[in-house]
């Protein structure tokens, strides 16, 4: 019994790291009371996994039930078997590797948050990294190796002080110490002493705040018009150039509803500027889809002139809530519906022309992915082969659904780790909330609350840099090799008598 208020107490500490409560540090020494319980190995792992699941969930997670009970309870009990599995693993491979003890909590867990960016479950939301976003100073590591790099650190502090309180090494103090002076020194000299080029390019964030009941109703749409219309008049007093409007703005399919694409004409041309927006779209499937139509969850930059650049296609889907799982696995699942849309795939990053500036666009849930942010900030140029970097980031979401739950800042302080990690800037709208403007540094420079109605405007800052991880994005891979390498090796082992999983 005690070992799960021990593993309670870790799933607490750990949960409240990572809310807008200024507790973040708490998660270097969070893991500290799992530590101990999977080295004993008294406890029932699967108990272990089920509360940690319920607890870290239940007080990070909650604000899903307010859209999705049942999908809340969805994801608790995914992630009850994750936990079990990496419990069970840490504790199998520190039973017959018991030196690797350590190195084998850390791999395993690195592997855990890493394999979450990948499948059509991927859902990269427990990292232990995004507890740090209110130190600047310690996120700037970022760029030399990713929330990975963050997580690790954070680990092996866990890892040191667990040897100074329960094993007495009083002399990890001194790693500990040599960790942080290092990790601050780091963080102080990319504040100070990175380059970076200012200039004012006139863009414009917009934040609507269109409630979500509001949204898709028609008898409200002259009234979302006149607000729009209201903020774009609003920006060229400010002398925008580019204004950028929140996920799925326009809530009608755009490319054939006409009326509504010369009403946006009407907007570039009075207020003399470009529109990045995001909407809804479908285009015809092939002949052998199950569907006559492929529905997409798209962006574009509309320019004054009435010309529309190249539509970027959302690439990253929320796992059942924007399309069921492994619908062309098993085609059968078409016919569960469960309220999700059933986007289809985009096919890869796009790049927009905009005042001799290059930028691309993700959408919502995708600003979880730093390897996909990787691909949009820093491309392999076809000709050269050299990388080539945007000039920036755009990011658009609806978080209406969320309300004023912790949900829309967890989503937004993401911004700041993709800016480090790229070395560019971000500029963010979101329907209801959190819009930010995000610089190289990851610093916030224009921010708006929740439900305001306002606009965002800031200078922009360049960093031609390209940052160590661009070179070395792959590395997680040697976590989950060492992880996975030792947990099977451990079945050519014996089991001992009172082994307990």
């Amino acid at each position: 019994m005690m070992d799960l208020l021990w593993v309670l107490l870790s799933a607490l500490m750990l949960a409240l790291s990572r809310l807008p409560i200024h507790c973040g540090w708490m998660v270097f020494f969070g893991w500290i009371p799992l530590l101990y319980v999977l080295e004993r190995r008294k406890v029932k792992l699967w108990q272990a996994g089920l509360l940690f699941s319920v607890v870290y969930i239940g007080v990070v997670m909650y604000w899903i039930a307010g859209v999705t009970f049942f999908g809340l309870i969805g994801i608790a009990i995914v992630y009850f078997l994750f936990y079990w599995l990496c419990f069970y693993a840490i504790s199998r491979i520190g039973r017959f590797y018991p030196r690797l003890f350590y190195p084998n909590f850390i791999a395993v867990m690195l592997s855990f948050e890493y394999l979450q960016n990948f499948g059509e479950t991927r859902f990269p939301w427990f990292n232990n990294a995004y507890s740090l976003s209110d130190y600047t100073v310690l996120i700037q590591a970022g760029d030399l190796g990713g929330v990975i790099l963050l997580s690790l650190l954070i680990l092996l502090i866990n890892v040191l002080l667990y040897e100074v309180l329960l094993k007495k090494k009083t002399q990890c103090l001194l790693y500990v110490a040599g960790i942080f002076i290092l990790w601050i020194g780091y963080g102080i000299y990319c504040l100070n002493y990175l380059p970076v080029q200012k200039q004012d390019p006139k863009i414009t964030v917009m934040q609507p705040s269109i409630p979500q009941d509001e949204k898709w109703d028609e008898s409200a749409y002259q009234q979302i018009l006149h607000r729009y219309d209201a903020l774009c008049a609003q920006a060229k007093k400010d002398s925008t150039k580019l204004i950028i409007f929140p996920e799925a703005a326009m809530p009608v399919y755009l490319m054939y509803d006409y009326r509504a694409r010369n009403y946006l004409n009407d907007l570039m041309q009075k207020y003399e500027l470009e529109i990045f927006t995001g909407f809804p779209h479908f285009t015809l499937a092939p002949e052998n889809h199950i569907n006559s139509e492929l529905y997409y969850n798209a962006a574009a930059l509309f320019h004054p002139d009435g010309s529309i650049s190249e539509l970027y296609y959302k690439n990253i889907l929320v796992p059942v809530g924007e399309r069921m799982l492994w619908l062309n696995v098993f085609p059968f699942l078409w016919k569960l519906q469960f309220g999700q849309a059933n986007w289809e795939f985009g096919n890869g990053p796009v790049y927009y022309q905009t005042d001799s500036l290059t930028f691309s666009p993700s959408i919502c849930y995708e600003l979880a992915f730093a390897e996909f942010h990787q691909q949009m900030a820093i491309r392999k140029d076809k000709t050269t082969g050299k990388l080539k970097k945007a000039d920036f980031l755009v990011n658009i979401t609806n978080d209406a659904w969320f309300g004023t739950s912790y949900g829309p800042w967890l989503h937004s302080i993401m911004a700041k780790f993709r800016a480090v990690e790229n070395r560019i800037q971000i500029y963010r709208s979101a329907n209801t909330g959190i819009s930010l403007i995000v610089d190289p540094f990851g610093r916030i420079i224009a921010k708006a609350g929740l439900f305001e109605i306002t606009n965002l405007q800031a200078p922009l800052y360049r960093c031609s840099r390209i940052p160590v991880y661009r070179y070395i994005y792959w590395y997680p891979w040697i976590f989950v090799i060492l992880a996975g390498g030792l947990f099977l090796f451990s079945f050519t082992k014996k089991k001992q008598k009172g082994e307990v999983l």
